[in-house]
């Protein structure tokens, strides 16, 4: 049975201890650091992106905040650490 996979836009914000390492993490996470959660950039400045993506249907689709919470959970774990904030599509 194929997976469904829930929309989402996210905006991600830098943290001021990573502010030097901002614009690598964005392409690291562009780059597949998210693996079954495809994301594109939609815009990026030095300190702020927003993207668009997918992820796949389950307890952490529930709300915008658990999204949120799994996705920084999942990009810490590669060390990419930002502040989030996400908006299902509905």
């Amino acid at each position: 049975m194929p997976t469904a996979f829930i929309p989402f836009t996210m905006h991600a914000s830098v943290r001021d201890d990573r502010r030097r390492m901002f614009r690598t993490d964005i392409e690291r996470m562009t780059d597949g650091h998210l693996p079954s959660t495809p994301l594109d950039v939609i815009k990026s400045t030095n300190t702020q992106a927003v993207f668009r993506g997918a992820a796949p249907k389950g307890p952490h689709t529930a709300t915008d905040a658990s999204l949120a919470q799994y996705l920084q959970d999942r990009l810490a774990a590669e060390n990419i650490h930002l502040d989030l904030r996400v908006c299902i599509e509905r």
